[in-house]
């Protein structure tokens, strides 16, 4: 087994991330209905996907590259498939709605917001 990258991104987006906690899963058959991920477990398939579960610190050098660096992750909850590489689980990855969560409290907003989400391997 590998080890972590130093620079792990998500659709090109630099994550500062302090905690992966990976699952092999059945691997499902996806379906994009809007902004919803259905997933169908497929009787008889031998194959797997990952699931990570994702956290981390968002930080800026100022309060608008605070919020700019922030947008750039609230951006990628688009239910879209986009490459996630971080030298270990390297491939096509969908961030699972409803999965992505900041935590706005008080000191947590003064310079840095904690986040988490959720993505499953296409």
């Amino acid at each position: 087994m590998g080890e972590y990258a130093s620079d792990i991104t998500f659709n090109g987006t630099y994550l500062k991330i302090t905690s992966i906690t990976p699952v092999r899963k059945q691997k499902t058959r996806k379906v994009i209905l809007g902004k919803s991920l259905a997933q169908a477990n497929i009787i008889g398939l031998n194959a797997q996907q990952w699931e990570l579960m994702i956290n981390g610190v968002v930080v800026g050098t100022t309060s608008a590259n605070l919020s700019t660096n922030r947008a750039a992750i609230e951006a990628l909850d688009d239910v879209t498939p986009h490459a996630f590489v971080d030298g270990i689980h390297n491939g096509t990855y969908i961030l699972t709605p409803e999965s992505l969560n900041f935590k706005d409290e008080g000191e947590q907003v003064r310079g840095h917001y904690t986040y988490s989400f959720k993505l499953v391997e296409e």
